[in-house]
């Protein structure tokens, strides 16, 4: 997966500045996020079970999409310069194998004194346009340490 990381400073945010980027949440990407996080709920990985709980299709962990968030803050928006302090995740609709997603932070607040910055995040359904989660995201800054390197 070939992505460049963002660069950015708390000195280059500004409350109202947007980012986001588009995902997809395939079977194959459930079934790796099972494997990895252990949660093979039958929801998320039988088809069958699903339909019989009412819903369309196996349905994408909320993880899954709180690490979407993730992704947004060390990727895209800040990027390599932040460190995630605190994620509080709502999930307004089950999101099925197989969605385009689209997530998009928004800064809503910063705070000079303790360098943090305050996102809401947007979690959408391409193809519908609804609203599947939200989010509000702390983050704080990280910078160089001067003449050391990390677990030197």
């Amino acid at each position: 997966m070939a992505c460049t990381v963002a660069k950015l400073t708390f000195a280059d945010l500004s409350v109202g500045q947007e980012v986001g980027f588009e995902a997809s949440a395939t079977a194959d990407d459930i079934d790796r996020f099972a494997a990895v996080s252990g949660d093979v709920s039958p929801l998320h990985v039988d088809e069958d079970f699903a339909r019989s709980r009412g819903f369309g299709g196996r349905v994408v962990h909320g993880a899954y999409l709180t690490a979407l968030v993730s992704r947004l803050v060390g990727v895209h928006f800040p990027g390599e310069n932040c460190l995630l302090q605190a994620v509080a995740m709502q999930f307004r609709m089950p999101v099925l194998a197989g969605a385009r997603l689209s997530v998009t932070g928004t800064v809503a607040q910063l705070s000079e004194a303790v360098r943090t910055a305050i996102l809401t995040v947007a979690v959408r359904d391409v193809g519908s346009g609804a609203v599947v989660a939200t989010a509000k995201v702390t983050v704080g800054f990280t910078a160089p340490v001067a003449g050391g390197s990390a677990g030197g």
